[in-house]
């Protein structure tokens, strides 16, 4: 990469994560209303259907519980909220990661310990923004979830990069051979 373009993976990963965050920040300021999806889990499957489907299984999740034959509307939106938070996070913390690295090449450690410490602070900065949000309630359960979530995502982009590294030796050590 030439100087006039050695920032742009910079400026792209930083997009990308300000894009995250600001979605993120979003998300988590709508009402339980604005997001629930069981209308649409009602309007598109029929409840013996589901009852059929789902293992008779029941979770407790602080003083809920959840039962899959009971309703398994809300058991799937359950399970689904749930899901998404892993999925959020762990796309935050590869992203943050990736920012990071482009920011302090060859810092790796560096590099990990902020994803990890920016991926403990900004769910609990969510769900204390949930606290304020109309209909929602910020749960330190939730924060453990983010940060594993987060914690997953940045394994996985290592294992990438790591993958990467390793094929791009593989192929210079063929080309010399």
């Amino acid at each position: 990469m030439n100087k006039s373009t050695k920032w742009l993976p910079t400026l792209l990963w930083g997009l990308i994560f300000t894009g995250w965050l600001a979605l993120l920040f979003m998300f988590s300021s709508q009402s339980y209303e604005q997001q629930t999806i069981q209308p649409f889990l009602i309007s598109h499957f029929d409840y013996h259907l589901l009852v059929r489907w789902l293992p008779d299984m029941t979770i407790t999740y602080r003083t809920s519980v959840f039962n899959s034959h009971e309703n398994p509307y809300r058991f799937i939106e359950f399970l689904f909220r749930k899901g998404a938070h892993l999925f959020v996070y762990a796309t935050f913390a590869a992203v943050l990661f990736m920012f990071m690295r482009s920011l302090s090449s060859g810092r790796w450690f560096r590099s990990i310990a902020v994803t990890l410490l920016v991926t403990i602070a900004v769910p609990a900065l969510d769900e204390w923004n949930q606290l304020s949000s109309h209909a929602r309630t910020g749960n330190k359960a939730d924060v453990v979830l983010d940060f594993a979530g987060g914690c997953a995502g940045l394994l996985v982009c290592l294992c990438i990069l790591g993958l990467i590294k390793l094929f791009r030796r593989r192929g210079q050590q063929s080309i010399k051979s």
